[in-house]
């Protein structure tokens, strides 16, 4: 589920830049008296690297959490009346 949801907030991220950058320049575009072009351009590149870097370090993000294969969960215990947290270990015990 994490995975899905850093793919779809780097493809988000990534329209929005571009849908800003586009707003942007159509008006510095009115600005000038002049039409703003429809090719592909720098503002292009800039919002497809920024959804590149949201996405890498969300992946980076997910897999720094992660735990090794192998690792078994061992349930949160009352201990006294207290909760004792949950964890992961390599060894089962």
């Amino acid at each position: 589920m994490r995975v899905i949801i850093v793919i779809l907030s780097a493809l988000g991220a990534a329209i929005i830049l571009l849908s800003l950058l586009k707003g942007w320049q159509r008006r510095r575009a009115r600005q000038r008296s002049e039409i703003a072009p429809d090719q592909v351009l720098l503002i292009h590149l800039i919002s497809v690297f920024f959804g590149f870097a949201v996405f890498f370090l969300g992946a980076f993000w997910i897999e720094s959490s992660s735990v090794e294969p192998g690792a078994f969960y061992i349930p949160a215990t009352l201990e006294g009346g207290a909760v004792k947290s949950g964890s992961l270990t390599k060894k089962f015990q």
